[in-house]
This record gives structure tokens, sequence and C-alpha cells, in this order.
């Protein structure tokens, strides 16, 4: 499930660095680039919305497994791209492929926990994303310099196809938690559940908006290549990964306290930025302690959406999966003139204001 989530971030992620090489090799500007991240957001929403709850009626393994190998079609054809439309299409059917494997990994994580163990199992499998930011997301970057930025999708694809396969090998009589099936419209019913999406719609739209031109950030402030911006990407990679083991060590008790006192750190992170990128190794250190903090939220909101599940866990985890890629859809589209306007200070600015928001209504709720 770690390497699944893994999987998953390493699409979701290794554009940004490597934005302006895709370009030039697509022969168009960066933000029509930008736009394949919305399109993955957007399919990841639909897709999640349709057909997430196969994870509560069928086993696990086949699920997931067989959406893995979705996964790894859709990026061979993003690599093979001849065109921005082509690499936007490419990573819808990317999208597709995560609406099913990623809120179906988090329902399966949680539901094989043992009580009062969520928060631990889950911080081992989000250390997924950290893994992609660490290993991946760099190794992308330095793979955009020697061999193209098309070999890194084919490298992707070639990553996909074992993990699909150990899915089901590793999974395969796990079942679902029910035989009904659970709609998004009776999900979202659950008390509390449509105001904790909310929150994780507004905290997600700060990070993917910020993330999307995190890289391009780094470098018009330092002057760096894309194996340069893999470093910033690294550090935050870093921080989120560390705080997942020490999560998966020490099971914090998630209470409003805990929440509303993470998500003001995370709106204090993203003002911050404004002073950090007046020199490399403060943008280094605020990178790391971004990452810390997205790692202690967005555990404490999945594992809050869990709790309130029940037998759909899956119908939730789908709702939360397409909240989270209807703001990758989002995020893009509302920074992107506020980048090309005023640079990415202005950018984390405006997510500290979102996580502000995401922060009120939470106080409703947990």
């Amino acid at each position: 499930m770690l390497a699944a989530v893994l999987l998953v971030g390493s699409n979701a992620f290794v554009l940004s660095p490597i934005l302006s090489e895709v370009a030039d090799g697509l022969a168009t500007d960066p933000f029509r680039i930008a736009w394949a991240i919305s399109a993955f957001g957007a399919a990841t929403m639909v897709s999640a919305l349709t057909f997430s709850g196969l994870i509560d009626r069928l086993p696990a393994g086949r699920v997931l497994g067989g959406a893995a190998l979705l996964l790894a079609l859709a990026q061979v054809s993003s690599g093979l791209s001849q065109g921005w439309l082509w690499l936007c299409l490419s990573q819808a059917l990317a999208g597709v492929a995560v609406g099913i494997l990623l809120p179906g990994t988090y329902a399966t994580a949680a539901s094989t926990a043992s009580e009062g163990r969520e928060a631990a199992r889950l911080g081992l499998v989000l250390t997924g994303w950290a893994l992609s930011l660490v290993l991946a997301v760099p190794l992308a970057a330095v793979v955009t310099e020697w061999l193209g930025w098309r070999a890194v999708y084919m490298l992707l694809a070639l990553l996909s196809v074992p993990v699909s396969l150990g899915l089901i090998l590793a999974l395969p009589d796990t079942p679902g938690t029910t035989t009904t099936r659970t709609p998004p419209w009776r999900a979202v019913r659950l008390p509390g559940v449509a105001l904790l999406l909310v929150v994780m719609f507004a905290y997600m739209t700060a990070f993917y908006g910020s993330f999307a031109f995190f890289g391009e950030g780094m470098r018009n402030a330092f002057g760096l290549s894309a194996q340069g911006t893999g470093l910033f990407v690294l550090a935050y990679g870093l921080g989120f990964g560390l705080a997942g083991i020490g999560l998966g060590l020490v099971a914090p008790k998630i209470t409003r306290g805990y929440i509303l006192l993470v998500l003001f750190g995370i709106a204090g992170s993203y003002g911050c930025w404004r002073f950090a990128l007046v020199d490399p190794r403060a943008a280094f250190a605020g990178a790391a302690i971004w990452g810390i903090l997205n790692q202690l939220g967005l555990n404490a909101l999945v594992v809050s959406l869990n709790r309130r599940a029940a037998a759909a866990r899956g119908a939730v985890m789908g709702l939360n999966s397409a909240v989270t890629y209807s703001a990758v859809f989002a995020g893009p589209i509302i920074m992107g003139p506020v980048y090309a306007g005023a640079g990415f200070t202005a950018v984390s600015g405006l997510a500290a204001m979102f996580v502000l928001v995401g922060a009120a209504f939470s106080w409703k709720v947990v």
C-alpha cells in the first residue's frame, strides 16, 4: 500500500520541477503543461466519485492491482505525447486510475489497522508521498537532464507494473467491508463528513496551487536548473517522511485542538515564504518544515474522515479523493494568474488564507 501511494505521488508531483523542459519539448508554454495537472485532478475527482466504492464490495487486491495497471498504461501514453493536449488526456487517464487506487489504499489501510492505531498505520502508508518526493521527483529531474522528460514517464510505467502484481498477491483475500454500494450523496450525509470535506478542499487547494509553481518559484528566486529545483522538493519530502515515521511510532490523539494547531502552523509556513526566498538555506529549511506540517495535517484529516465512515470507508475516501483532486484542478487554475502577476510569494500568501478558512470550518466538526 505504501508503494501504491508512492506511485500516485510520483505521477502527481513529477511534472512540477520539469515543467519548463516538458513545455520546450512540446513547443508550448509552461502554463499549458500545468493544465495537465488540472486534467489529472479533474479526472481523479470524477473517478473517485464513480468507482471508489468498489473497495467496499470487491477484494482489495483485485481493485488496487487493476488500478495500478491502468496507471502504467496512462504513464506510457504520457511519455509518448506529441502535444500538450495529448499529455492532458494521458494524465486524465492517470486520474481515472488514481481515483480508484488512492481512496482504496486509504480505506484498506484504515480497515486493517487495530483499534487506536489508525493514525500510526496511515502515517506509514502516507510516507509513500514522502518517498515520491525524496526519491522519484529528484530522480526525475536528473533523468530529464540526461535522458529527457519522456524517459521519466516510461520509468514510472515500469515501476507501476510490479506494484500492480504485488498488490494482487499481497491482498488477495482482503474482502470489501459491505456487499451494498453506498452512494456519494448518502456518504456525505454522515455526521461531520461534509464539513471535513470543506476543510480538506481548502487545505488541498492551498497545497496543490502552491506546489504547482513551487519549482518555478525556486528557479526564479535562485537561478536554478531542474536538478537544483529537485533539492528543494527533496527537502519537502524529507520533512513529510520524517513526520510520517514519527506518527508511526507515536500515534497522536486527533482532537479539535490538535487539528487547529496544525492548520495554523501550516498557514504560518505559507506566510513565511516571503522571508525564506531571500536565502537558499532558509528556503531549504522552509520546505522541510512545510513537509512536516503537511504530513501532520493530512494524517489528521484522513483519520478524522475514516472515523466517521463506518462501513462506507471506500465511499467516504472516494469523496475525500474527489475533493482533493478537485483542488488539484482548482489550485493551479486559481494560483496561475496570481503567480504570473506577483510571483510565488503572492501564491503562498493566498494559500495561507485558504488554510485559515479550513481551520475556521474545522472548529465546528472536530
